[in-house]
Protein backbone atom coordinates (compact mmCIF):
# COMPACT_ATOMS: atom_id res chain seq x y z
CA UNK A 1 0.00 0.00 0.00
CA UNK A 2 1.40 3.11 -0.95
CA UNK A 3 1.69 5.86 1.77
CA UNK A 4 0.55 9.68 1.61
CA UNK A 5 3.09 12.50 0.96
CA UNK A 6 1.84 15.51 2.72
CA UNK A 7 2.00 18.72 1.33
CA UNK A 8 1.71 22.09 2.26
CA UNK A 9 -1.28 24.12 2.19
CA UNK A 10 -3.68 21.23 3.11
CA UNK A 11 -2.69 19.52 -0.91
CA UNK A 12 -1.70 15.77 -0.18
CA UNK A 13 -0.30 13.62 -3.15
CA UNK A 14 -2.28 10.48 -2.10
CA UNK A 15 -1.92 7.35 -3.49
CA UNK A 16 -3.96 3.88 -4.28
CA UNK A 17 -4.94 3.87 -0.59
CA UNK A 18 -6.81 6.75 -0.98
CA UNK A 19 -8.35 5.64 -4.52
CA UNK A 20 -11.90 4.88 -3.14
CA UNK A 21 -12.22 8.24 -1.57
CA UNK A 22 -11.52 9.56 -4.67
CA UNK A 23 -13.53 7.54 -6.84
CA UNK A 24 -16.39 8.01 -4.05
CA UNK A 25 -16.02 11.94 -4.59
CA UNK A 26 -16.11 11.89 -8.93
CA UNK A 27 -19.12 9.61 -8.58
CA UNK A 28 -20.74 12.20 -6.43
CA UNK A 29 -19.76 15.10 -8.39
CA UNK A 30 -19.86 13.85 -12.27
CA UNK A 31 -23.33 12.08 -10.65
CA UNK A 32 -21.99 9.05 -12.37
CA UNK A 33 -23.09 5.16 -11.78
CA UNK A 34 -21.12 3.37 -8.99
CA UNK A 35 -20.32 0.28 -11.04
CA UNK A 36 -17.87 -2.18 -10.31
CA UNK A 37 -16.61 -1.34 -13.89
CA UNK A 38 -16.19 1.95 -13.71
CA UNK A 39 -14.34 1.26 -10.10
CA UNK A 40 -11.44 -0.95 -11.61
CA UNK A 41 -10.96 1.68 -14.68
CA UNK A 42 -10.56 4.82 -12.25
CA UNK A 43 -7.76 2.48 -9.83
CA UNK A 44 -6.28 1.66 -13.36
CA UNK A 45 -5.92 5.55 -13.87
CA UNK A 46 -5.01 6.49 -10.88
CA UNK A 47 -2.28 3.46 -10.73
CA UNK A 48 -0.52 5.61 -13.73
CA UNK A 49 -1.20 9.26 -12.06
CA UNK A 50 0.11 11.59 -9.65
CA UNK A 51 -2.91 12.12 -8.02
CA UNK A 52 -3.35 15.21 -6.15
CA UNK A 53 -6.27 15.63 -3.16
CA UNK A 54 -6.84 18.48 -0.99
CA UNK A 55 -8.31 17.82 2.78
CA UNK A 56 -10.35 19.84 5.34
CA UNK A 57 -9.44 20.07 9.39
CA UNK A 58 -10.91 16.75 9.94
CA UNK A 59 -8.72 15.59 7.25
CA UNK A 60 -11.26 14.47 5.04
CA UNK A 61 -10.86 15.18 0.93
CA UNK A 62 -13.17 17.80 -0.37
CA UNK A 63 -11.26 18.34 -3.93
CA UNK A 64 -9.08 16.50 -6.24
CA UNK A 65 -7.15 16.11 -9.21
CA UNK A 66 -5.56 13.23 -11.45
CA UNK A 67 -2.91 14.48 -13.31
CA UNK A 68 -1.63 11.26 -15.86
CA UNK A 69 1.64 11.87 -17.65
CA UNK A 70 1.61 10.74 -21.80
CA UNK A 71 4.76 10.81 -23.86
CA UNK A 72 3.41 12.78 -27.05
CA UNK A 73 4.55 13.40 -30.44
CA UNK A 74 5.01 16.95 -31.55
CA UNK A 75 6.39 16.66 -35.63
CA UNK A 76 8.97 14.55 -34.66
CA UNK A 77 9.94 15.42 -31.22
CA UNK A 78 8.84 13.67 -28.11
CA UNK A 79 7.88 15.94 -24.85
CA UNK A 80 6.62 14.66 -21.95
CA UNK A 81 2.59 15.92 -21.16
CA UNK A 82 0.46 15.91 -18.00
CA UNK A 83 -3.33 14.93 -18.82
CA UNK A 84 -5.12 16.42 -16.33
CA UNK A 85 -8.47 14.75 -15.02
CA UNK A 86 -11.30 14.45 -12.00
CA UNK A 87 -11.07 17.82 -11.38
CA UNK A 88 -13.96 17.73 -9.17
CA UNK A 89 -15.14 18.72 -5.35
CA UNK A 90 -17.94 18.29 -3.48
CA UNK A 91 -20.67 21.30 -2.79
CA UNK A 92 -19.63 22.22 -0.08
CA UNK A 93 -16.50 22.96 -0.37
CA UNK A 94 -16.54 24.78 -3.41
CA UNK A 95 -14.96 28.02 -3.76
CA UNK A 96 -12.47 27.22 -0.59
CA UNK A 97 -9.54 27.49 -2.94
CA UNK A 98 -8.61 23.89 -3.28
CA UNK A 99 -8.23 23.14 -6.71
CA UNK A 100 -6.83 26.59 -6.93
CA UNK A 101 -4.14 25.19 -5.14
CA UNK A 102 -3.45 22.07 -6.09
CA UNK A 103 -3.43 23.32 -9.42
CA UNK A 104 -0.36 25.47 -8.60
CA UNK A 105 1.37 22.74 -6.59
CA UNK A 106 0.69 20.40 -10.02
CA UNK A 107 2.29 22.93 -12.49
CA UNK A 108 5.35 23.44 -10.18
CA UNK A 109 5.65 19.66 -9.78
CA UNK A 110 5.58 19.19 -13.67
CA UNK A 111 8.35 21.27 -14.01
CA UNK A 112 10.68 19.13 -11.57
CA UNK A 113 9.73 15.98 -13.57
CA UNK A 114 10.83 17.70 -16.59
CA UNK A 115 6.75 17.90 -18.32
CA UNK A 116 6.67 20.26 -20.85
CA UNK A 117 3.09 20.33 -21.90
CA UNK A 118 -0.31 19.68 -19.85
CA UNK A 119 -3.51 18.90 -21.76
CA UNK A 120 -7.44 18.48 -19.95
CA UNK A 121 -11.05 18.35 -20.98
CA UNK A 122 -12.97 21.45 -19.90
CA UNK A 123 -16.22 21.69 -18.67
CA UNK A 124 -15.90 25.62 -18.37
CA UNK A 125 -12.85 27.08 -20.61
CA UNK A 126 -12.90 30.35 -18.89
CA UNK A 127 -12.86 28.49 -15.89
CA UNK A 128 -9.46 26.59 -16.92
CA UNK A 129 -7.71 29.89 -18.45
CA UNK A 130 -6.91 31.35 -14.96
CA UNK A 131 -4.39 28.26 -14.47
CA UNK A 132 -2.37 29.28 -18.15
CA UNK A 133 -5.15 26.58 -20.44
CA UNK A 134 -6.13 27.49 -23.48
CA UNK A 135 -7.99 25.55 -26.70
CA UNK A 136 -5.72 23.88 -28.65
CA UNK A 137 -7.73 20.85 -30.02
CA UNK A 138 -11.04 20.68 -32.46
CA UNK A 139 -13.27 17.84 -32.73
CA UNK A 140 -15.30 16.89 -36.40
CA UNK A 141 -18.23 14.74 -35.82
CA UNK A 142 -19.66 13.53 -38.82
CA UNK A 143 -23.39 12.17 -38.84
CA UNK A 144 -24.64 9.66 -42.15
CA UNK A 145 -27.72 8.60 -43.36
CA UNK A 146 -27.52 5.12 -44.44
CA UNK A 147 -28.59 5.79 -47.47
CA UNK A 148 -25.82 7.91 -48.27
CA UNK A 149 -23.05 5.75 -47.50
CA UNK A 150 -21.26 5.15 -50.14
CA UNK A 151 -20.87 1.97 -52.52
CA UNK A 152 -17.36 0.90 -52.32
CA UNK A 153 -16.12 -1.85 -54.64
CA UNK A 154 -14.36 -5.18 -53.25
CA UNK A 155 -10.92 -3.92 -52.50
CA UNK A 156 -7.78 -6.82 -52.75
CA UNK A 157 -6.69 -8.18 -49.09
CA UNK A 158 -9.66 -9.13 -46.58
CA UNK A 159 -11.26 -7.78 -43.46
CA UNK A 160 -11.22 -9.70 -40.11
CA UNK A 161 -12.92 -9.15 -37.02
CA UNK A 162 -11.31 -9.89 -33.64
CA UNK A 163 -11.03 -9.76 -30.03
CA UNK A 164 -9.20 -6.64 -28.51
CA UNK A 165 -6.33 -8.74 -27.48
CA UNK A 166 -5.66 -10.31 -31.14
CA UNK A 167 -6.10 -6.58 -32.82
CA UNK A 168 -4.06 -4.45 -30.03
CA UNK A 169 -0.49 -4.79 -31.68
CA UNK A 170 -1.60 -4.11 -34.74
CA UNK A 171 -4.05 -1.37 -33.84
CA UNK A 172 -1.23 0.19 -31.99
CA UNK A 173 1.37 -0.31 -35.36
CA UNK A 174 -0.99 1.54 -37.58
CA UNK A 175 -1.61 4.08 -35.35
CA UNK A 176 1.89 4.95 -34.45
CA UNK A 177 2.58 5.15 -38.00
CA UNK A 178 -0.11 7.76 -38.93
CA UNK A 179 1.36 11.57 -39.59
CA UNK A 180 -1.31 12.83 -38.46
CA UNK A 181 -1.25 11.50 -34.75
CA UNK A 182 2.59 12.88 -34.86
CA UNK A 183 0.57 16.32 -34.50
CA UNK A 184 0.19 16.58 -30.66
CA UNK A 185 -1.15 12.94 -29.99
CA UNK A 186 -0.32 10.26 -27.33
CA UNK A 187 2.32 8.22 -28.05
CA UNK A 188 -0.31 5.08 -26.67
CA UNK A 189 1.10 2.80 -24.07
CA UNK A 190 0.02 -0.63 -23.36
CA UNK A 191 -1.82 0.25 -20.22
CA UNK A 192 -3.30 3.20 -22.06
CA UNK A 193 -4.81 1.08 -24.86
CA UNK A 194 -6.97 -1.31 -22.35
CA UNK A 195 -7.75 2.01 -20.50
CA UNK A 196 -9.19 3.32 -23.93
CA UNK A 197 -10.73 0.31 -25.36
CA UNK A 198 -10.74 -2.78 -23.68
CA UNK A 199 -13.08 -1.58 -20.56
CA UNK A 200 -15.30 -0.89 -23.07
CA UNK A 201 -16.96 -4.20 -23.47
CA UNK A 202 -19.74 -3.13 -26.30
CA UNK A 203 -16.46 -2.33 -28.71
CA UNK A 204 -16.17 -4.35 -31.73
CA UNK A 205 -12.68 -5.05 -33.63
CA UNK A 206 -11.96 -5.49 -37.16
CA UNK A 207 -8.37 -5.34 -38.90
CA UNK A 208 -7.81 -5.00 -43.03
CA UNK A 209 -5.06 -7.26 -43.81
CA UNK A 210 -3.32 -6.09 -47.79
CA UNK A 211 -2.58 -9.31 -50.02
CA UNK A 212 0.75 -9.96 -48.47
CA UNK A 213 -1.13 -10.24 -44.97
CA UNK A 214 -0.09 -7.15 -43.36
CA UNK A 215 -2.43 -5.43 -41.30
CA UNK A 216 -2.51 -1.82 -42.50
CA UNK A 217 -6.30 -0.61 -41.56
CA UNK A 218 -8.48 -1.13 -38.40
CA UNK A 219 -12.22 0.14 -37.18
CA UNK A 220 -13.33 -0.01 -33.47
CA UNK A 221 -17.29 0.15 -33.43
CA UNK A 222 -20.10 -0.11 -31.49
CA UNK A 223 -23.38 -1.51 -32.72
CA UNK A 224 -25.81 0.67 -30.95
CA UNK A 225 -29.18 0.87 -32.81
CA UNK A 226 -30.35 2.44 -34.71
CA UNK A 227 -26.85 4.20 -35.20
CA UNK A 228 -23.59 2.73 -36.10
CA UNK A 229 -20.68 4.62 -33.98
CA UNK A 230 -17.21 4.78 -35.49
CA UNK A 231 -14.93 5.25 -32.25
CA UNK A 232 -11.71 5.21 -34.19
CA UNK A 233 -10.50 4.09 -37.16
CA UNK A 234 -6.63 4.01 -38.99
CA UNK A 235 -5.59 3.08 -42.14
CA UNK A 236 -1.95 3.34 -43.53
CA UNK A 237 -2.88 2.80 -47.60
CA UNK A 238 -5.73 3.96 -49.40
CA UNK A 239 -6.88 0.38 -49.97
CA UNK A 240 -6.68 0.27 -46.45
CA UNK A 241 -9.28 3.21 -46.18
CA UNK A 242 -11.32 2.06 -49.24
CA UNK A 243 -12.02 -1.85 -47.56
CA UNK A 244 -12.60 -0.16 -43.82
CA UNK A 245 -15.47 1.72 -45.88
CA UNK A 246 -16.84 -0.77 -47.33
CA UNK A 247 -16.81 -3.05 -43.85
CA UNK A 248 -18.53 -0.51 -42.15
CA UNK A 249 -20.68 0.06 -45.15
CA UNK A 250 -21.71 -3.30 -45.44
CA UNK A 251 -24.44 -2.18 -42.22
CA UNK A 252 -26.18 -0.16 -43.88
CA UNK A 253 -28.90 -2.35 -43.82
CA UNK A 254 -29.55 -2.49 -40.13
CA UNK A 255 -29.30 0.76 -39.32
CA UNK A 256 -30.50 3.99 -39.76
CA UNK A 257 -27.37 6.31 -39.35
CA UNK A 258 -23.59 6.33 -38.93
CA UNK A 259 -21.34 8.47 -36.86
CA UNK A 260 -18.20 9.37 -36.44
CA UNK A 261 -16.01 11.53 -34.01
CA UNK A 262 -12.42 12.14 -34.66
CA UNK A 263 -9.74 14.82 -34.28
CA UNK A 264 -10.48 17.72 -36.88
CA UNK A 265 -7.84 18.35 -39.32
CA UNK A 266 -9.01 21.58 -40.80
CA UNK A 267 -10.14 19.85 -43.68
CA UNK A 268 -13.89 17.94 -44.34
CA UNK A 269 -14.11 14.65 -45.80
CA UNK A 270 -17.60 15.16 -46.70
CA UNK A 271 -15.94 15.81 -50.50
CA UNK A 272 -15.23 11.88 -50.59
CA UNK A 273 -18.86 11.03 -50.75
CA UNK A 274 -20.61 10.58 -54.17
CA UNK A 275 -23.70 12.26 -52.29
CA UNK A 276 -21.86 14.60 -50.09
CA UNK A 277 -24.74 14.75 -47.63
CA UNK A 278 -23.03 14.09 -44.38
CA UNK A 279 -24.18 16.24 -41.52
CA UNK A 280 -20.38 17.26 -40.33
CA UNK A 281 -19.56 19.53 -37.10
CA UNK A 282 -16.56 20.73 -35.61
CA UNK A 283 -16.47 21.75 -32.24
CA UNK A 284 -13.99 22.73 -29.33
CA UNK A 285 -11.93 20.05 -28.37
CA UNK A 286 -9.63 19.86 -25.61
CA UNK A 287 -7.49 22.50 -23.93
CA UNK A 288 -3.76 22.70 -23.37
CA UNK A 289 -0.35 24.88 -21.93
CA UNK A 290 2.69 25.25 -22.13
CA UNK A 291 4.20 23.65 -18.44
CA UNK A 292 7.81 24.77 -19.11
CA UNK A 293 8.56 27.34 -22.10
CA UNK A 294 12.11 27.30 -22.36
CA UNK A 295 12.30 23.36 -22.13
CA UNK A 296 9.58 23.65 -24.20
CA UNK A 297 11.55 25.33 -27.32
CA UNK A 298 14.85 23.93 -26.34
CA UNK A 299 13.83 20.82 -28.60
CA UNK A 300 11.04 22.46 -31.08
CA UNK A 301 10.53 21.59 -34.26
CA UNK A 302 11.32 25.19 -36.27
CA UNK A 303 10.90 25.39 -39.43
CA UNK A 304 14.66 27.02 -40.58
CA UNK A 305 18.38 25.79 -39.73
CA UNK A 306 20.01 29.23 -39.25
CA UNK A 307 17.59 32.43 -37.77
CA UNK A 308 17.60 34.26 -34.35
CA UNK A 309 14.45 35.86 -32.56
CA UNK A 310 12.79 36.03 -29.48
CA UNK A 311 9.93 34.22 -27.42
CA UNK A 312 8.55 37.02 -24.82
CA UNK A 313 6.05 35.44 -22.40
CA UNK A 314 4.50 38.51 -20.43
CA UNK A 315 1.83 36.78 -18.29
CA UNK A 316 1.95 33.28 -17.11
CA UNK A 317 0.43 33.32 -13.46
CA UNK A 318 0.09 30.20 -12.44
CA UNK A 319 4.24 29.38 -13.52
CA UNK A 320 5.73 32.24 -13.12
CA UNK A 321 9.29 30.99 -14.14
CA UNK A 322 7.59 30.74 -18.19
CA UNK A 323 7.74 34.86 -17.45
CA UNK A 324 10.28 36.87 -19.53
CA UNK A 325 12.33 37.03 -23.19
CA UNK A 326 13.87 34.03 -24.09
CA UNK A 327 16.70 34.34 -27.38
CA UNK A 328 16.00 31.69 -29.42
CA UNK A 329 18.97 30.86 -32.00
CA UNK A 330 18.63 28.57 -34.13
CA UNK A 331 22.05 27.32 -35.62
CA UNK A 332 22.73 24.19 -38.25
CA UNK A 333 19.11 22.94 -37.18
CA UNK A 334 19.97 23.15 -33.02
CA UNK A 335 18.04 25.50 -30.72
CA UNK A 336 20.03 27.53 -28.35
CA UNK A 337 17.85 29.00 -25.75
CA UNK A 338 18.89 32.31 -23.26
CA UNK A 339 17.01 33.63 -20.62
CA UNK A 340 17.49 37.67 -21.23
CA UNK A 341 16.36 41.08 -20.20
CA UNK A 342 16.18 42.57 -22.94
CA UNK A 343 16.58 41.74 -26.83
CA UNK A 344 17.51 43.22 -30.03
CA UNK A 345 16.37 40.30 -31.96
CA UNK A 346 12.70 40.39 -33.50
CA UNK A 347 10.30 39.53 -30.78
CA UNK A 348 7.32 37.73 -30.43
CA UNK A 349 5.31 38.71 -27.21
CA UNK A 350 2.38 37.26 -26.09
CA UNK A 351 0.51 35.75 -22.79
CA UNK A 352 1.34 31.90 -21.87
CA UNK A 353 -1.94 31.01 -23.61
CA UNK A 354 -1.85 32.23 -26.62
CA UNK A 355 1.98 31.02 -26.93
CA UNK A 356 0.58 27.81 -26.16
CA UNK A 357 -1.86 28.29 -28.95
CA UNK A 358 1.01 29.71 -31.86
CA UNK A 359 3.37 26.99 -30.80
CA UNK A 360 1.06 23.62 -31.38
CA UNK A 361 0.04 25.21 -34.30
CA UNK A 362 -3.46 26.06 -33.44
CA UNK A 363 -3.35 29.39 -34.66
CA UNK A 364 -1.38 31.23 -37.04
CA UNK A 365 0.52 34.12 -36.07
CA UNK A 366 -0.59 36.80 -38.74
CA UNK A 367 -3.92 35.53 -37.48
CA UNK A 368 -3.50 35.97 -33.90
CA UNK A 369 -1.50 39.60 -34.57
CA UNK A 370 -4.44 40.72 -36.21
CA UNK A 371 -6.38 39.88 -33.74
CA UNK A 372 -4.37 41.59 -30.80
CA UNK A 373 -3.16 38.38 -29.35
CA UNK A 374 0.14 38.24 -29.93
CA UNK A 375 2.31 41.53 -30.81
CA UNK A 376 5.41 41.40 -33.02
CA UNK A 377 8.30 43.45 -33.40
CA UNK A 378 9.37 42.98 -37.08
CA UNK A 379 7.48 41.52 -39.92
CA UNK A 380 4.90 39.11 -39.57
CA UNK A 381 5.90 37.14 -43.15
CA UNK A 382 9.28 35.62 -42.05
CA UNK A 383 8.28 34.94 -38.68
CA UNK A 384 5.13 32.86 -39.23
CA UNK A 385 6.99 30.24 -42.02
CA UNK A 386 8.96 29.45 -38.73
CA UNK A 387 6.47 27.54 -37.12
CA UNK A 388 4.75 24.14 -38.29
CA UNK A 389 1.71 24.95 -40.58
CA UNK A 390 -0.99 21.92 -39.85
CA UNK A 391 -3.12 22.24 -37.16
CA UNK A 392 -3.07 19.93 -34.05
CA UNK A 393 -4.70 16.82 -33.49
CA UNK A 394 -6.07 14.49 -30.77
CA UNK A 395 -7.54 11.39 -30.48
CA UNK A 396 -7.56 11.01 -26.68
CA UNK A 397 -9.35 11.87 -23.79
CA UNK A 398 -8.84 11.92 -20.24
Amino acid sequence: MEGVIMMANDVKKVGLDYVDEMCDLAIYAFNAKDTVERREKFRMLAKHSWNYGFFDQDDQLTSQVIATPFPVEFHGKEYLMAGIGYVASYPEARGQGGINQIMEKILKDCRERKVSLSYLAPFSYPFYRRYGYEQVFDQANYQLDSRDIPNVKKTSGKMKRLSFDQAKEAMDTIYSQMPENSRGGLKRESWWYNYKFKVRKENHYALYYDETGQAKGYVVYQLTAPTFKIVEWGYLTHEAFKALVRFVGSHSGAFESFEYACGYSGNSQNYLLQNPFAKMTVVPYMMGRIVDIERFLESYPFNGKNTAFAVEIVEDEYAKWNEGIFEVHIVDGKNQLKKVEQTDLPTISGNIQHMTQLLMAYRKLDELVFYDKIKVSESIAALNLLFPQQQPILNDYF
